[in-house]
């Protein structure tokens, strides 16, 4: 059974999917921080991310459009709303293993500031979230931010290709356009990181990766990725201070974020291979499980290049569901993914079951394993798995 409609729904869900991951928490009434004057009203974050916010005053995508290194690299304050999502495995001197992910988003309430002579007075929200999963240790460690663009508190610098979150940051500091060096520092109580980042690849287009077609400005965003970048530096935890080297993943979309539900879900698959290889998949479904889910699937190899494949050149399936205690949501969270004409076979298993990001729009989103052979030899890898929840169909109508 097809899907119908699918060429209206299919372009912007995996750049959307990836949005909402990071959206996850917002949902919740945001209140003034201790920083703020308490008496100082905040608007509820549920209710502007499902209702319709307009565009009117910002730049709204209608087209895809070049990319523009290295000024893309930085913020695009004239859009709606932006993120920052990065994602990697970190290794310490002793061998342990850590999987992080930090994502940053910026929503504007308004175009332009009114002019007020509060400090507070702010346009735009920040929110900030981190979560470390460790090899040796159950459970999931996380910390969170959440803040207005007012007093300093927050913010994006498009000259200064900068975003902060009080002191969570992530900063352009120099090298190549192409071949960019970043530094992120995300501190503060719980997980901390300060990162050199070092870009092995150029970035990738998500419209280049040919997944669901390259007419992406229809989606009402632009967005790339960095799909290997290099890291060094200090991890704590517990108070402790380690030496950490290994690779990061860095997506950033900009332009209109998404409102509403969906009855349409989406999994994503973004894995860092032996070999300098980048595998990134889509599986398009119905959100009631009814019909054929329909997987995309794109390979970046070691010189950039990326090779394509769509459904009938792919087999992906779920091997494990979790039921999370919070939502009752039920999430496909192990899959295995062949690919014949590459040779290719995966079992991506989860590090932890209970990666659920937001429980109000339910989401999960996972650090994974990848273990299987490509090409008659043994490949290994990580990554992260973004799912909606899998929502049985009502019977009786």
């Amino acid at each position: 059974m097809k899907l119908r409609g699918l060429d209206a729904i299919m372009k912007p869900l995996f750049v959307l999917l990836g949005l909402s991951v990071l959206l996850a928490g917002l949902a919740s009434l945001w209140t003034p921080g201790p920083r703020g004057p308490e008496s100082t009203p905040e608007p509820s974050l549920n209710a502007l991310l499902y209702s319709d916010l307009g565009a009117d005053g910002f730049v709204e995508v209608v087209e895809d459009r070049p990319s523009r290194f290295p000024a893309d690299h930085g913020a695009h304050p004239e859009y709606r709303g932006e993120l920052w999502t990065l994602f990697g495995q970190l290794t310490d001197a002793s061998g342990g293993r850590y999987d992080f992910q930090l994502g940053i988003t910026r929503l504007a309430l308004a175009a332009e500031s009114p002019p007020r002579a509060s400090a507070w007075a702010a346009n735009a929200v920040y929110r900030g979230r981190l979560t470390l999963i460790r090899a040796d240790a159950p459970g999931v460690q996380s910390a969170a931010r959440l803040t207005r663009a007012a007093a300093g508190l927050a913010g994006a610098d498009a000259q200064l290709r900068s975003v902060w979150i009080e002191d969570w940051s992530l900063s352009l500091s120099d090298g190549e356009p192409d071949r960019p060096r970043m530094r992120l520092v995300a501190g503060g109580e719980g997980p901390a990181l300060s990162l050199d980042l070092v870009a092995g690849k150029s970035p990738v287009a998500f419209a280049d990766l040919g997944l669901l077609g390259r007419d992406i400005g229809a989606s009402g965003l632009h967005a790339y990725l960095l799909p290997r970048m290099a890291a060094a530096g200090t991890l704590t935890l517990d108070g402790e201070p380690r030496s950490v080297e290994g690779q990061v993943w860095l997506d950033h979309a900009w332009g209109m974020l998404p409102t509403g539900r969906s009855r349409v879900g989406l999994n994503r698959f973004a894995i860092q291979l032996d070999r300098d290889r980048e595998l990134v998949c889509l599986q398009l479904r119905r959100e009631d499980g009814t019909g054929t889910p329909i997987p995309a699937c794109a390979l970046i190899l070691a010189d950039g290049q990326v090779q394509s494949f769509r459904r009938r050149e792919i087999r992906l399936e779920a091997v494990e569901h979790w039921l999370s205690p919070r939502s009752g949501a039920r999430y496909p969270v192990a899959w295995r993914l062949s690919i014949p004409i590459l040779e290719l076979e995966l079992e991506l298993i989860p590090l932890a079951r209970n990666q659920e990001a937001d429980d109000r729009v339910r989401l999960w989103s996972g650090a994974v394993q990848a273990e299987g052979r490509l090409g008659g030899e043994a490949i290994a890898g990580h990554g992260r798995i973004d799912t909606t929840a899998e929502v049985p169909a009502r019977s009786g109508i």
